[in-house]
């Protein structure tokens, strides 16, 4: 049986449940953020984990 992380617990996927009206299903609501890497290192990593966390709080999205 296959489990899935919803709404900070794991349940059966059967259980499974959203809202039609769930904002995130509805509009798609997403941050993204860019990361260049060069000889395997990623470049100014905490600068884009920053930015990535400060946008996600601007349109109000958790990230756990």
């Amino acid at each position: 049986m296959t489990e899935i992380y919803l709404n900070e617990e794991f349940l059966p996927e059967n259980e499974a449940k959203i809202s039609v009206y769930d904002h995130g299903l509805l509009y798609g609501d997403g941050v993204f953020e860019g990361i260049r890497a060069y000889s395997k290192r990623i470049f100014k990593l905490k600068e884009h984990v920053d930015r990535l966390y400060e946008s996600a709080n601007t349109i109000s999205l958790n990230i756990p």
